[in-house]
């Protein structure tokens, strides 16, 4: 593993329109990912939009009538209001009878939609175009699961948020090419799910589930694509899964290339005064050094792991030196009956040393600590030097978990899902200029992190940005 300059995050929108997906679509990705200039408004929680936009898909299945049945249900998780897949026609799971579809038609476009899976199992989809379907289902990590391209890609599970938490899908969709009525390029999208790129210019065979699925649903088994255009809809199978932000950008992309890149929406919230850099790459581990033998990337995430005894608490450290920075991470760890729940921490401020059991990556300083204990442990030092405060209780339990970290001169003030946690000044002789370190604790019993969307700004501004004035 070697350094090197790492990519400095765009947070400026540019907009070109239709010359190429990364051209055309500049804006950003993610849960509260915001429209970029041009982009219609779909979806924003009200009635209003809802009977103004949308209408039944009104096709063989269909069982329902107008006014729309959804519900306008207020947001579980931030303030406003968003719009639940509550209609008694779809109840028992039947797909088609109620769904919802778009009143304008669309051939190629940006699309940005956030979705919310109330209870286990909650079914719902997004069709592109009223044909394609990216599956919205909760346990299902199948081709038929969560984040695919139903039935025929793999399911990018691990980038779901979980249940109770907003999601996003971002796609460039580039709708199927004919010559004389013939296809002659199939349907190709490009998807970031939360924030990750799960589909790369992805070709899409067929319309699947018949005909009560959608549009050519039930022309030749759902091989008999027509050069028609379509809504995006909304599947309603008797789940409480909700939505909103849902924006859409018209394209017209000439040639067959969805693929486009676009910072995590959480960049937005960083200053203009700062630039931001992306510590992690989302392929390997350029700019980290570890043991290899328990770090690595997997699904676009990294990824701390042991099956057997890790004697000493073991980093994955920075190569280059931090002193006064903001830092923005999601962390995950895998809960089970066989996994050790022992927390994970951010090293800073300390320095790097080689610990028990000749482990070179060791860390002796400040931990900033997070995953069942929270607040500060001084490594080596002075142990507990700030309590978890309230981080037990905004925690999110085996799902991913929203950290940042600010340190100005010697002040340590550290937020997680949007509530801050401790405000802690220190004594200036015990913080000094050092690596970040993601830690992977000593432990006999198997453990599992996640890390994804890391995010470093040197010299930031003096307030937190992932927590709201007055929490």
């Amino acid at each position: 593993m070697r350094f090197c300059s790492r990519l400095v995050l765009a947070i400026t929108t540019t907009v070109l329109c239709g010359l190429s997906p990364t051209a055309a679509c500049r804006a950003d990705v993610g849960v509260g990912a915001r429209p970029n200039e041009g982009a219609e408004m779909l979806l924003d929680g009200s009635r209003e939009m809802l009977d103004q936009k949308w209408t039944y898909w009104q096709g063989p299945g269909f069982k329902s009538s107008l006014p729309v049945k959804w519900k306008i249900v207020d947001d579980p998780v931030d303030e406003g209001t968003a719009v639940m897949t509550d209609d008694p026609a779809a109840a028992g799971g039947r797909f088609g009878a109620a769904d919802l579809v778009t009143k304008k038609e669309y051939r190629d476009f940006r699309l940005h939609v956030e979705f919310l899976i109330a209870n286990p199992g909650g079914n719902s989809g997004v069709y592109l175009q009223n044909r394609h379907e990216i599956q919205v289902l909760d346990g299902d990590n199948t081709s038929h699961g969560m984040g695919a391209v139903i039935n025929e890609s793999d399911s990018p599970y691990a980038a779901y948020n979980g249940r109770g938490s907003w999601n996003a899908y971002d796609v460039v969709y580039r709708a199927a090419r004919f010559t004389d009525g013939k296809r002659t390029e199939k349907a190709r999208l490009t998807m970031y799910f939360n924030g990750q790129k799960v589909h790369k210019n992805f070709d899409i065979n067929q319309v699947w589930g018949g005909p009560n699925s959608g549009i050519d649903g039930g022309n030749d088994g759902g091989k008999g694509i027509t050069d028609t255009p379509g809504g995006l809809k909304l599947q309603c199978e008797g789940h409480d899964v909700r939505y909103r932000n849902i924006w859409i950008k018209e394209l017209n992309l000439t040639t067959a290339e969805t693929d486009f890149d676009e910072p995590p929406a959480v960049v937005a919230r960083i200053p203009k005064t700062e630039s931001a850099q992306a510590l992690f790459n989302g392929r390997d581990l350029t700019g980290w050094v570890g043991d290899e033998t328990r770090w690595s990337v997997k699904n676009g995430m990294i990824r701390g792991a042991n099956e057997d005894q890790v004697v000493s608490s073991t980093y994955l450290f920075t190569a280059k030196k931090y002193r006064q920075f903001r830092l923005l991470l999601e962390v995950k760890q895998t809960l089970s009956d066989r996994h050790s729940t022992m927390h994970s921490a951010v090293a800073a401020l300390g320095e790097s040393f080689t610990d028990a059991g000749e482990n070179k990556f060791g860390f002796r300083g400040p931990l900033l600590m997070f995953c069942h204990d929270w607040g500060i442990w001084d490594a080596h030092r002075r142990n507990r030097v700030v309590p978890g405060g309230e981080g037990g209780g905004v925690e999110k339990k085996g799902e991913w978990n929203q950290i940042e970290i600010l340190v100005i001169g010697d002040r340590i003030r550290f937020a997680a899902n949007g509530r801050e946690i401790f405000d802690f000044t220190d004594k200036a002789e015990m913080l000094q200029n050092s690596p970040i370190g993601l830690q992977l604790h000593s432990n006999g019993q198997p453990q599992e992190y996640h890390f994804r969307t890391i995010l470093l700004s040197e010299n930031p501004g003096p307030e937190l940005v992932t927590v709201a004035p007055g929490r």
